[in-house]
This record gives C-alpha cells, structure tokens and sequence, in this order.
C-alpha cells in the first residue's frame, strides 16, 4: 500500500496548478488515496479532508479536478477537488443491477424464500420488524461513519455495522453501501459481511423450516 507523502517543511510556500485526473486509490479506513493525473507524472496524494462538503462521492475509477500543491520536496498532493460530471445517458435499471453484481440480486432472491417458505407454513409477522427495524439502523450507521470519515470525526465500528447485518440488517447494510459509495473497496469486510448474510439467511431458514416441524 503506497503511503501519504511527509508534510513539506515548515515554512515552504507550495505553488499550485488545477489538473484533471483518475482516482486509482483509495483507502477508505485511513481516509486518503492517489489520483493519476491525465497528463502523466507521478501519483498525487488526496485526503478525505480535500474533497468539497457538497461532492465527497468518492470512488476509484471516477475522473476529478483538483489543484496540485507542491512543497519544497517536490512531492505533489491534491487540494479542492471536484468530480467531473461527464453528461452521458445513464444505464437502465437493470443494466446497473448487473453491474453492481449479486449484491442486490441477494435481497428479491431472500424475498422469494420467505415467499416460498410462508407458501408450506406460516411466516410469523414479526419476522418484517424485527428485518426492517434492523435495516434501517444499518442503513443509518453506513451514512453516519461515512460522514465522520470525511470529517474525521468519531467513527462507527465495523463490528457494529456487522453485528447490526448479522441479526438482519443486511438487506440496509446492502444499500447503505452503494448509497453513501462506503466499504465497497475493503475487501476484508466485505469478505466478513458477505459471511453475516449467509449466516442470517441460513438461520431463517433453519428456524422457519427445520425447527419450526
């Protein structure tokens, strides 16, 4: 993992030019990452903390405008930046859920097996509540840490975020990550996430199928 540049020396006066270029990099956890400019050269450091209040929609493969300071050891890092909006017609829905993966195919594919299930048996009621209370909560707790990593401010502990999926928050956990463009990228947690919802699946099943004969 490349490392954020040192801080120019104390007394530099950095001079600065506006360029375009691609987020290649992006450590969410740790809250920086490396833009490669369009007209080549080195990889340019970016914090969190540069991007603009009302553009913080970060993610690796979007092109962004930013000024580049220069210190006195010549190591470039990236300050105001913005995204670049490219005005191209969107994909359809559909062409999007594909793109997105099974992510989202999980949630209608777990709402046939609750329909399939509640066909034979009965599905108690509080099976919706205790699903939709939960992703809610989830839903919520990706917006906040998001936001207190782009301000640096106290952050929500993954554990939580997983605990709160494992116990059926998941389905929000699902959006709140393509919604707020968070945890996409550590694959550590995703691994661990993806983990909670075959859990919670597996033990719906277990108790509206097996023990409830």
């Amino acid at each position: 993992m490349t490392e954020p540049p040192p801080p120019a020396p104390a007394g530099s006066k950095p001079a600065t030019i506006r360029v375009r270029g691609k987020l290649i990099n992006w450590n969410d956890g740790r809250g920086f990452g490396f833009f490669a400019p369009e007209s080549g050269g080195p990889d340019v450091f970016v914090h969190a903390s540069a991007f603009a209040k009302e553009d913080r929609h970060i993610e690796v493969g979007l092109d962004y405008e930013f000024e580049v300071e220069f210190g006195k050891d010549g190591r470039p890092k990236a300050k105001r930046v913005t995204q670049v909006l490219t005005p191209k017609a969107g994909p359809s829905l559909v062409a999007q859920l594909l793109q997105r993966g099974p992510r989202f195919l999980v949630i209608p594919a777990f709402l046939f097996t609750i329909l399939a299930i509640a066909s034979i048996q009965p599905v108690s009621p509080n099976w919706f509540i205790i699903y939709g209370v939960a992703s809610v909560a989830c839903f919520a707790g990706y917006g906040l840490d998001k936001r207190a990593a782009n301000q640096k401010e106290w952050r929500v502990s993954e554990t939580i975020l997983l605990l709160i999926g494992l116990v059926g928050g998941w389905p929000g956990g699902i959006l709140g990550q393509e919604v707020f463009r968070h945890k996409t990228q550590k694959k550590s947690f995703r691994t661990l996430f993806w983990m909670s919802v075959a859990i919670n699946m597996a033990a719906f099943v277990q108790i509206n199928v097996f023990s409830a004969r």
